[in-house]
Order: structure tokens, then sequence, then C-alpha cells
């Protein structure tokens, strides 16, 4: 396990894991996008902050002269509804692509980890809609881009595990509303701290968001 690997909870929006999208990126990427509540965010936040400084520090004394012309760049921003009021949640978007190049040129696939909360891999039959319950597995990457003098950090996608299901799509949720009565036993869900990798849980000793 990689010891950049971090892991956060919160509800999913526009979850594109199982089949990468193309819109922009022919070869296809996959990405999620996770709401935390304002203060549930703050820690995330400020972490991602602390690697960009850093990041910035570094650049900034191999190359005086970009001193007051570098920017910053962070993969979050604050969520709005449809008519652009503030929703009281803070987005944060994961994405990898489908298509990587290694340092001598060459190419390989790759895809994000997807498992339940018991840790049984998730094959796409039942799509993960938004408002569902998710860990996203990450690792956060500062990258400087010289001709934009830009910093900033992506967060790489690795894994999503779905503690509790929203399927997309309609099913029941888009013909009834919740009503007192009979409740089906529910499955019990793993601990929502745990860092899945290669489908398996590892305990995490980085700390989770």
């Amino acid at each position: 396990m990689s010891k950049k690997l971090k892991t956060v909870t919160g509800n999913a929006m526009w979850v594109k894991v199982f089949e990468p999208d193309t819109k922009f990126n022919p070869d296809g990427v996959y990405s999620v996008d996770l709401l935390k509540p304002q203060l549930d965010a703050t820690k995330l936040s400020d972490y991602l902050e602390g690697l960009v400084s850093e990041r910035l520090e570094e650049e900034m004394k191999q190359n005086p002269k970009y001193k007051d012309k570098l920017s910053t760049h962070l993969p979050v921003e604050e969520d709005t509804d449809q008519d652009g009021n503030p929703t009281g949640d803070i987005k944060f978007k994961f994405k990898l692509d489908a298509v990587g190049k290694r340092r001598d040129g060459n190419t390989y696939t790759q895809k994000p980890l997807v498992v339940d909360a018991k840790l049984s891999p998730m094959t796409g039959e039942k799509m993960i809609g938004n408002g569902s319950t998710i860990n996203v597995s990450f690792e956060p990457r500062t990258y400087f881009i010289p001709a934009t003098k830009m910093v900033g950090v992506k967060l790489h996608l690795v894994g999503v595990q779905v503690l509790e299901l929203v399927e997309y799509g309609g099913g029941a949720s888009s013909m009834f509303n919740v009503e007192d009565g009979y409740v089906e036993e529910a499955v019990a869900k793993d601990d929502a701290t745990e860092v899945f990798e290669d489908g398996n849980a590892v305990a995490s000793d980085e700390g989770d968001f």
C-alpha cells in the first residue's frame, strides 16, 4: 500500500468508474465527484492546500524568477444547485486516465477498483447513482506546469467502496417516498475508515478524511 494512499467518505456525484468517459479525452477518463458538508471537508481541504503550498515553495526555490508569477489550483469547489445557489457542501474531484504512459513511452490501461461494503467486486450491473455513500481511495499528486506557471494537486483515483447504494437510473426511489413500516434486514457495512487495495481491506495508518 502506498504511503500516500488516502481514503475519504462522502456522497457520490456523477460516478464514472465502470466505463471511462471519452467526451474530452478519446482514451477515456474515470471520475468521481464527492460531496462533503463544509465543516467536514475542512480537514481534507487544508491537507490539499498544504501539499500545494509545499510544492509552491519548492518551485520558487528552484526558480526564483517565478516568484509572484505562480498561481495555484485545487480540484475542490463549492457545490451549487441548479440555480447557482450554494448547497453547503464542498465538492472534491477525483480522476484516473484509462490509458497511462510510462517514462519509456509505452502505454498501459488502468481502471479503479470498485467494491461493495463487504469488499466484493462490483461489475457495473448496478450503477452508482448520485447520493450514494462511498469511500474513495486516492493518491494526491502535486504538479507544476511551466507554460502556465501553475502549481496544483491531482486526486488520482485508486478505488471506490460503496457503503450505501442509490442505484442510478430509477428503481424504487423514483416511484415511492420513504414511509414507516417494514424494513428489510440491511447488509452490514465494513468500517468506513478502511482503505481498500487489490480487493483486500488494509487498516489506514495515514488518517482518513
